[in-house]
């Protein structure tokens, strides 16, 4: 069973992007005789020189890796990432193999380079389709040209053997704008990697919260907030910290922990520095999944302010781990987070609002069952099952 993976990616750096983390995880689960090869992007390029194929371990699992482009996934650049990864594998197209094999992506725009190909086709659409349009997203070239990628898409999607859509109400919209392509497009929650994620006995947790405090200069008894995500408009971290500087005024000891990268670390810098927050607020790389765990079985919240959402998987990642969750209402969210005692759900997107819902969430004992119930139904392995059987299915095709 072979599988040839298209994004821009690279499987053996660490930065924030829940497709990244999507990617690593279908192959750490995927059966044993998947075949898996992916062609993505060098974080550095002297590590794995674009061009050349290089034998990687992605959890475990060995996969042939092809990066195309010298880049970093979450930092952008004047020409768009998903344009020059298309152009580059239109150039590398002879070097790649994909005899008999599945084709997974999951942006439209590589779709271009396929043209002609007969090999089945599975596209994985991470938000809402009209989010592309919203002026808080990093798709540039979707925000300013909509008209040009809606057009594209018309081309590109009836190449698509199955498309899957982690937001529920996309899969009706899809359907309603290719009605003849209905049947192609169903809904597949977000999973979370349950062998990573797991919720401590309370003193483990204690001791790992003294353990990151010594190694990132905090005060253990400080009340935690935790993000996770990248610095961009559409996790609208600035509205975070808004509501973190009504927080800090109310709670005593409380501390932010941002962890992630983007194009708008200089104006969060800047904000710190004017509001004298840089002594309350900590800004963390970007992580590997097993220290993500440790910090939200250290946190007491995990803080979400999304403008727009597909169905976050930090959100699920933190309530198996027994961390409440406080979010802006968008996207699959909801469907998540159902109960007060694993958190809140702010409706109006103000910082007075998020501020207010963090605040409750401090002053409630933390429910870790509540949360634990809330993220056991979203596990690699219950959602995977659906997916790995519809690979099966396209690559008897293939062969």
């Amino acid at each position: 069973m072979r599988v040839c993976i298209l994004y821009q990616h690279d499987p053996t750096a660490h930065y924030s992007g829940g497709i990244g983390t999507f990617i690593n995880t279908f192959i750490k689960y995927a059966p044993a005789d998947f075949d898996i090869s992916l062609v993505g992007v060098a974080v550095d390029p002297r590590a794995h020189p674009v061009g050349a194929w290089h034998r990687v371990r992605v959890a475990g699992r060995p996969v042939e890796f092809l990066p195309i482009v010298a880049a970093h996934p979450a930092l952008r650049d004047r020409v768009p990432l998903s344009l020059r990864y298309t152009w580059a594998l239109k150039r590398y197209w002879k070097t790649i193999n994909v005899r008999d094999a599945v084709i997974e992506l999951h942006r439209i725009e590589p779709g271009l380079a396929l043209k002609g190909l007969t090999n089945p086709k599975i596209l994985f659409l991470h938000v809402h389709p009209e989010d592309l349009c919203n002026p808080m997203t990093e798709v540039a070239w979707g925000r300013w040209f909509p008209w040009l990628y809606f057009w594209l898409e018309r081309q590109l999607i009836k190449d698509m053997a199955r498309v899957f859509l982690v937001r529920q109400d996309a899969v009706g919209w899809y359907r309603n704008r290719y009605p003849n392509l209905a049947e192609r497009f169903s809904f597949l929650p977000t999973w979370m990697d349950e062998e990573v994620f797991v919720s401590l006995p309370e003193g483990e947790r204690r001791w790992q919260k003294q353990e990151l405090a010594r190694a990132h200069g905090l005060d253990p008894n400080d009340r935690l907030l935790l993000f996770v995500g990248r610095f961009e408009g559409q996790k609208d971290p600035l509205r975070l910290l808004q509501a973190f500087r009504q927080v800090n005024g109310r709670e005593n000891h409380t501390r932010l922990v941002m962890i992630g990268e983007g194009a708008l670390e200089g104006e969060i810098r800047g904000y710190l520095a004017a509001h004298r927050l840089t002594g309350r607020v900590s800004i963390v790389r970007p992580q590997p999944q097993s220290e993500i765990a440790k910090w939200m079985n250290a946190a007491d919240c995990l803080c979400l302010s999304s403008a727009f959402e597909g169905m976050p998987r930090v959100v699920i990642e933190a309530l198996r781990c027994g961390l409440p969750v406080v979010s802006t209402a968008v996207g699959e969210v909801p469907r998540v987070l159902t109960t007060d005692q694993a958190g809140r759900l702010v409706r109006e997107r103000t910082p007075e609002a998020l501020g207010a819902a963090i605040g409750e969430v401090l002053r409630q004992p933390p429910d870790r069952e509540a949360c634990q119930e809330q993220g056991a139904p979203f596990t690699a392995k219950k959602i995977l099952g659906q997916v790995y059987a519809s690979y099966r299915t396209l690559g008897q095709q293939a062969g």
